[in-house]
């Protein structure tokens, strides 16, 4: 046998790319959600779910100044998110 221990060249990791995400991915993620519910892309049972992120994606959006509060307390049924976003 042999007493020599073989030395190798150290592995390089690869560099991981960040992800970013910005406000403008969440206002489009919200007309999606949107576009997706008036076309009946979610069944009865899921409304819960999807109405529930799609608050928390416009609360967001809203408090950071992206997405403009509506002057009624209730938007209608034809009233879509637009995109307000300043960059």
């Amino acid at each position: 046998m042999s007493d020599q221990v073989e030395q190798s060249a150290p592995v390089e990791q690869p560099q991981v790319q960040q992800t970013q995400l910005q406000l403008s991915d969440l206002l489009l993620c919200a007309q999606a959600i949107q576009l997706a519910s008036q076309r009946g892309a979610f069944r009865a049972e899921e409304f819960t779910q999807v109405g529930g992120v799609f608050d928390r994606i416009t609360a967001f959006l809203k408090e950071s100044g992206a997405l403009q509060p509506a002057a009624s307390a209730k938007p209608s049924s034809d009233e879509t998110v637009s995109n307000t976003a300043t960059e």
